[in-house]
């Protein structure tokens, strides 16, 4: 019976990071808080985040599989592929930089459903005042295509996905914010964070590789689900979100941000759960 609620812990978590991977609303706030809900935590608990965010990356490498082949191939041939590849390492250096400086510190922030709360509200009005910026900008004006990027567009947006350290804050929600603010269109501020998060996350798990902990056979199989699940949810959820940014605004996933975090916070308040 263990058995069984833990594969279906996997299944509802695997749902949860697939559905928030790629989204401006934080993964990390989100299985936090499910792994509160669902007594989910411990050295084990870790090792399933590490194994489902691979999975949801999986997702990424396989819909945009030809244009990463594509700019490998031309790494040595064609200004795309060196400038896409030239981009991508600006824009994770920073974060890779911050994480091995400050692991230890940033690893203490993990847990705390109130740090999560009041992250999503920060990140909410950060989202916010992006859209905004960009929505004061001509349309023809906005860069739409990975190739306009420029070394300064990923280094801004760089040193916004520092911001992600913080859970609650979102990966992608701090990326997209500074896409915006460096007039990336919302569609390209999306796909450019999407190439970020290959990188980051591969590396995410590499650090983390000698901390995994499995014990059972059990635990494996718990693994195996929640990495096919979060892989499948996270392969669907990108495909509607870029076609949904091609007819809508960020505004929505501001307000679910800012009305999460103050439930949160009232909850926490109220005793009924623990922050």
């Amino acid at each position: 019976m263990l058995g069984f609620y833990l594969i279906l812990k996997a299944i509802i978590l695997g749902i949860v990071e697939g559905l928030t991977e790629f989204l401006p609303v934080s993964s990390t706030g989100h299985l936090i808080l499910f792994g509160n809900l669902l007594d989910f935590r411990g050295a084990f608990a870790t090792s399933f985040q590490v194994m489902i965010q691979l999975g949801a990356i999986l997702a990424i490498v396989v819909l945009y599989r030809e244009r990463i082949i594509g700019a490998f191939k031309n790494l040595g041939k064609e200004q795309w592929g060196r400038g896409l590849a030239i981009n991508v390492i600006v824009g994770v250096l920073p974060a890779f930089v911050l994480a091995l400086i400050f692991s230890d510190v940033i690893k203490s922030f993990f847990g705390s459903v109130y740090i999560v709360a009041v992250s999503l509200i920060v990140g909410a009005v950060l989202l916010y005042i992006a859209e905004r910026y960009t929505k004061g900008k001509k349309a023809e004006s906005r860069k739409d295509s990975l190739e306009s990027l420029t070394v300064k567009d990923s280094l801004v947006v760089g040193l916004f996905q520092c911001l992600a350290m913080v859970p609650g804050m979102s990966r992608s929600g701090s990326t997209i914010s500074g896409g915006l603010f460096r007039n990336l269109s919302p569609r390209l501020a999306a796909e450019f964070s999407f190439f970020l998060a290959i990188p980051i996350m591969m590396g995410a798990f590499v650090f983390e590789l000698n901390e995994l902990v499995i014990g059972s056979t059990i635990e494996v199989a718990a693994l195996v689900v929640g990495f096919v699940v979060s892989f499948i949810v996270a392969y669907f959820v990108v495909k509607i979100f870029v076609e949904f940014l091609g007819k809508h605004s960020y505004v929505g996933f501001v307000i679910y941000r800012a009305i999460v975090g103050v439930v949160l916070l009232v909850l926490i308040w109220s005793g009924m759960i623990n922050g």
